[in-house]
C-alpha cells in the first residue's frame, strides 16, 4: 500500500515538473511560426500575425497583438486585438467534442465566447459576446458610401451549425448600439454628423430565414421600429425580405 502511494507521488511529481518546465521554457517563437504557417495552409487568402505567444492557465495560449488580414488588403486587419486568450474546455476533451473558449481585449472593449469543433476540426457552432466595443475603432468597417459609423456596441450571438452552411443553421442574437452617430462623407442640409442615439436589434435564424423580431431606433428627433423576415439565399443579392417600418 505504501509502495503504491510512493509511486503515485513520483508520478504526480513528474507531471508537476513537466508542466513547470513547459511553462518556463515554452518555445514561443517556434510555436508562433507554426501557427502563422498553419493559418496560411488553412486559408491562403488570410494572413495571421502576433507579437508574442505564451502559455496560460487554465492550460491554453495567450497572444499579444494578434491580427488577421486579407492578402489583398494586408495593411488593414479585419480582426486585431490587444490580447487574446484561448483554452480548450476540459469537459469537452473528455467527451470528445472539442470546445475552444476565448477572451480578448479589442477595439476598446471585450470579446468572449466559445467555438465548437467537430471530429475533423470543422466549426459546428459558436457563441460571441461583445461589451463596450467602440465601432469607430474597427478600421475594416465599410462606410457604405455614406460616412463613418461610431458608437458603443454590445452583442450576444449564439449559432449552431457550420458557418458555411448558414441556410441550415440555427441561431439567436441581440445587438445594442448606444451613442450612435454617422460622420457624413458629404454634408447634407448643413449637417456633418447624424446622431441616431440607440439602436436595438433582436433576431432569430432558423431554416434559412432571418426573423427580425425587434428592431428599434431611438434618436434625437426621430424614433421608429422595424420587424419582419429575410429569406436568405447563398447569393445574398437574391435574398428576399419582408420588412415593415413603423415611425
Amino acid at each position: 500500500m505504501k509502495a503504491g502511494f510512493k509511486y503515485a507521488g513520483y508520478g504526480f511529481y513528474a507531471v508537476v515538473v513537466t508542466v513547470a518546465l513547459l511553462y518556463y521554457h515554452f518555445p514561443s517563437e517556434a510555436f508562433k511560426s507554426h501557427l502563422v504557417q498553419m493559418a496560411g495552409r488553412m486559408d491562403p487568402g488570410i494572413i495571421f500575425s502576433t507579437r508574442s505567444l505564451d502559455p496560460s492557465f487554465p492550460p491554453g495560449l495567450r497572444l499579444q497583438g494578434p491580427a488577421l488580414s486579407l492578402t489583398e488588403r494586408p495593411e488593414t486587419a479585419f480582426f486585431q486585438a490587444q490580447t487574446l486568450s484561448i483554452h480548450p474546455g476540459i469537459g469537452s476533451l473528455i467527451l470528445g467534442d472539442l470546445t475552444w473558449f476565448f477572451d480578448a481585449q479589442a477595439y476598446g472593449g471585450t470579446l468572449n465566447g466559445h467555438i465548437q469543433s467537430g471530429e475533423k476540426g470543422e466549426i459546428n457552432g459558436f457563441s460571441l459576446t461583445l461589451e463596450k466595443v467602440r465601432i469607430h475603432e474597427y478600421a475594416f468597417l465599410p462606410n457604405f458610401g455614406i460616412g463613418d459609423f461610431a458608437g458603443s456596441l454590445n452583442t450576444n450571438i449564439t449559432y449552431e451549425g457550420r458557418p458555411d452552411r448558414i441556410l441550415k443553421g440555427v441561431g439567436t442574437g441581440d445587438i445594442h448600439i448606444s451613442e450612435g452617430k454617422i460622420d457624413l462623407i458629404n454634408p447634407f442640409l448643413g449637417l456633418e454628423t447624424i446622431p441616431f442615439g440607440k439602436l436595438d436589434i433582436r433576431f432569430t435564424l432558423k431554416k434559412g430565414t432571418l426573423n427580425l423580431t425587434s428592431v428599434s431606433l431611438d434618436g434625437k428627433g426621430f424614433q421608429g421600429s422595424l420587424s419582419g423576415t429575410i429569406a436568405l439565399n447563398r447569393i445574398m443579392d437574391y435574398s428576399r425580405s419582408g420588412l415593415f417600418w413603423k415611425p
